[in-house]
């Protein structure tokens, strides 16, 4: 089954089972949004459904797919999506994570809660071409604090 498809039937299944759905958003669907849907899925699985999609979807950063790895989470297989894939999907909530989704996705198709929580991106660095895992890490334990916290508080 196409990528595309089996991400809307996933949808589909969690709206069936009761779950709440979440969509993350950033430019690229490279190194947030990835990490963000992940971090959900694996900790608050029971309850909740994340998604990601980027307005410009890149290829997923690598560092992420190690750093999700060294916790037990496996992105390896995953792809990156556009956010015009999940247009007709009624999510309980989106999530945008960088302050250029924050602007460009002013209009989603439908009247779902949309905040916006930022989060540096470890690809930009002080040394052009020069990122560390350490970022990507803290990255990482930053979006499992907050956005975990906040989705359990939401329930």
């Amino acid at each position: 089954m196409d990528k595309n498809k089996e991400e809307l039937s996933r949808f589909s299944d969690a709206k069936k089972a009761g779950l709440y759905t979440v969509l993350f958003i950033c430019t690229g669907n490279a190194v947030r949004s990835q990490m963000a849907e992940a971090l959900v899925n694996h900790f608050l699985g029971g309850k909740w459904a994340a998604f990601s999609a980027g307005i410009m979807p890149m290829e997923i950063n690598k560092n992420v797919i190690v750093v999700l790895g060294e916790i037990g989470v496996d992105i390896s297989n995953k792809k990156t999506k556009s956010i015009e894939l999940f247009y007709g999907c009624n999510f309980d909530l989106i999530i945008t994570l960088c302050s250029d989704a924050d602007k460009l996705c002013t209009i989603y198709p439908t009247d779902m809660p949309k905040i916006h929580m930022p989060f540096r991106d470890p690809t930009i660095s002080f040394f052009i071409n020069f990122t560390l895992l350490s970022d990507y890490r803290n990255l990482r334990d930053e979006m499992m604090n907050k956005i975990v916290g906040f989705l359990k508080e939401v329930e």
